[in-house]
């Protein structure tokens, strides 16, 4: 393919893209390592473009290295309580330091007019403010926080009126309470507590290049993070990110992504191709799973097809997947059907077949399979059904993980008998609801 008909197809699936995020509003949060590489320069551009876009940004910068090293200048030793600095009057002025230091840097990148770029010319105007009220965390296990501070509430309105006159809001992570003390907040809780007081589309976490990237799935249910917060291997900082996840999408936060800014664009691949670039959080079983209509026939019979080339599943004709449709359940991601799975009820016998469970090979470790079984299973409890059964020849073992059992005495259903090939020589499993 030419260079140009690659810029073509680009542009063409990036188009729905641009379209759907124009004047949604998204929370970045740039930790203070990012803001100092030399890959920095690059997400200025990116920023630049998706403020022209049309797509309202709230920017909050990280401070946690300046700090330390501002600390360090001055030979005192941070300390630490729960992963959360504890900032004295000793150490105070020099976290004030450091943070304004960030934000300055940040406000003159930003400020540059972007020369000899695709978005030479273009201006941006960037506002801050005390749109955050602090307060103190106080005495946490005996450990008195003194100058750490927490969230007491977000200026809400007067940030969206700011974003709806184009305006590209900038926070530290300061907070102020109204009896003029100042509180050093963590970022990560901040950008999660302003993502959730505008009720943002997005909250974006652009950090450092994660050496464990490679070994999380690139889509994340919440369910998936409690795992990894349960998990004593999960990275602490890793940790706190998930927390504002889980915690941003519980309060209808639609997507939640972590970047690492180890190529150049990341932002942008995130949010404008399909596949994305970094890790994205949502509660995937809200959002995408429903009932199949018969528009969906096309992508359920794209999405199956390999598996029943190779065997794993029975073929199906057009004609019997209309007349299925209805008892089908997909999951869909930006117009693709990306998971499907039927629950085809006998009446008569009070039992339901599990058929047709196929997930996207780019979505294998994403949970999707299990959350359509749970789907699958609500709608046959509220149907009076009370067993389920599937015939596998080989997904025995992931059914087996979610509760069914081999039952080779199992007896078909008699509609099922007419239709069922032995050959095959799938193994009968059963599970009751």
């Amino acid at each position: 393919m030419s260079n140009t008909q690659e810029y073509v197809e680009w542009f063409r699936g990036a188009a729905p893209y641009i379209k759907a995020h124009r004047k949604k509003t998204m929370v970045i949060m740039i930790s203070d390592e990012v803001i100092y590489s030399d890959r920095f320069i690059g997400l200025v551009h990116d920023i630049a473009l998706l403020n022209h876009l049309g797509i309202k940004l709230v920017i909050l910068h990280g401070s946690r290295n300046s700090i330390d090293k501002h600390l360090a200048a001055n030979r005192l030793q941070p300390r630490f309580h729960n992963n959360i600095r504890i900032t004295d009057s000793e150490t105070m002025p020099f976290v004030v330091q450091a943070i304004k230091e960030v934000k300055t840097y940040f406000e003159s990148q930003l400020s540059m007019g972007l020369p000899n770029t695709p978005m030479s010319g273009s201006e941006i105007s960037l506002i801050g403010g005390n749109f955050v009220i602090g307060m103190p965390l106080g005495v946490i296990d005996g450990v008195d926080m003194q100058h750490s501070g927490k969230v007491r509430a977000i200026k809400h309105e007067a940030i969206k009126e700011l974003l709806a006159l184009n305006h590209v809001v900038l926070l530290s992570n300061l907070g102020y309470s109204r009896t003029g003390e100042v509180f050093n907040l963590p970022t990560e809780e901040l950008a999660g507590e302003v993502a959730r007081a505008l009720k943002a589309d997005k909250l974006v976490f652009v950090q450092r290049e994660r050496a464990d990237k490679d070994s999380l799935a690139s889509t994340l249910s919440t369910n998936q993070c409690e795992e990894l917060l349960a998990n004593a291997a999960t990275p602490e900082d890793l940790k706190s990110l998930l927390q504002q996840a889980i915690l941003a999408i519980q309060a209808q936060v639609k997507r939640v992504h972590i970047i690492d800014q180890q190529v150049d664009g990341g932002l942008l691949l995130e949010l404008f191709t399909r596949d994305g670039y970094g890790i994205m959080v949502t509660n995937l079983f809200y959002e995408g799973s429903r009932a199949a209509n018969i528009d969906d026939i096309g992508g359920i019979l794209g999405l199956i097809e390999p598996l029943e080339a190779s065997g794993v599943l029975v073929v199906r004709s057009r004609e019997q997947m209309e007349l299925e449709i209805r008892h089908f359940q997909v999951i869909e991601k930006d117009g693709m059907i990306i998971a499907c799975i039927a629950c085809i009820p006998d009446q008569a016998e009070n039992l339901a077949e599990v058929a047709c469970l196929a997930v996207h090979d780019d979505y294998q470790r994403s949970g999707l399979g299990n959350q359509l079984l749970q789907a699958v299973e609500l709608q046959a409890l509220k149907n009076g059904i009370a067993q389920l059964y599937t015939l596998t020849t080989r997904s025995s073992h992931w059914f087996i993980e979610h509760g069914f059992n081999e039952a080779a005495d199992f007896t078909l259903p008699a509609a099922k008998r007419e239709s069922y090939n032995p050959e095959r020589g799938s193994k009968i499993l059963t599970k009751s609801i």
